[in-house]
């Protein structure tokens, strides 16, 4: 059996480059895949990196930061200063020193000393005022006393000791009273003897300063 000879039929060349895809051509589709590996690609290095920050285009746009005015200060008032009242210094309340005890007279028994024979015994001592002195020093004295210093001169006991002691030289005496404001006093190692007479000179009573004011030396 023979074949018969048939025409050759020759098909069309097609080209890649009209090849289509539905409604898209090849290099439309290249186009997409590259941007599609570059996209994947830029997203691998990102989280490779880390803190790598997302592009610009990506970023959700922050808010602009809202600024608050400042407040103004208000200056606080300058505290007045009242001035402290200077205290006035009061005067020193001193013991007046003692006044010195009048000389004894040559002979006699209060001296022991070689005076001539019929000179007299005994004299009277002038007011010694003992311990003020005068009488601007014994107000002082009375308001140091009603203050609670030197207790001693509110006994006038007490005052002929000191007084004897301190201006007679009596070392060991012993004190007598005679009367009001009025002491016999003796030396227990001596002969000597006195008699004190006392007086209050600025307050009479309970808590009034005693002063010797005379001496009889015997």
């Amino acid at each position: 059996m023979t074949v018969p000879n048939l025409p050759k039929v020759t098909p069309p060349d097609v080209s890649v480059s009209r090849l289509r895809v539905g409604r898209y051509g090849p290099r439309t589709l290249l186009r997409v895949v590259l941007v599609g590996l570059a996209l994947v690609l830029l997203v691998l290095l990102l989280a490779g990196c880390g803190n790598g920050e997302l592009p610009a285009a990506w970023r959700t746009p922050s808010p602009a930061p809202t600024t608050s005015p400042t407040a103004t200060p208000t200056p606080s008032p300058t505290p007045t200063t009242t001035p402290t009242p200077s205290r006035t210094a009061e005067p020193s309340r001193t013991t007046a020193a003692p006044a010195p005890a009048p000389a004894p007279g040559r002979g006699g028994a209060d001296g022991g000393g070689s005076g001539r024979a019929g000179a007299p015994e005994a004299a009277a001592a002038p007011s010694p005022m003992w311990p003020a002195g005068d009488a601007a020093t014994a107000r002082r004295m009375q308001q140091q006393s009603d203050a609670g210093g030197d207790p001693w001169l509110l006994d006038p006991e007490e005052v002929t000791l000191s007084f004897v002691g301190s201006e007679l030289g009596y070392r060991n005496p012993t004190v007598t009273r005679l009367g009001n404001g009025v002491y016999a006093a003796t030396d227990g190692r001596t002969p000597q003897r006195a008699t004190i007479r006392l007086t209050q000179p600025v307050r009479s009573g309970t808590g009034g300063i005693w002063v010797v004011d005379h001496v009889d030396r015997g």
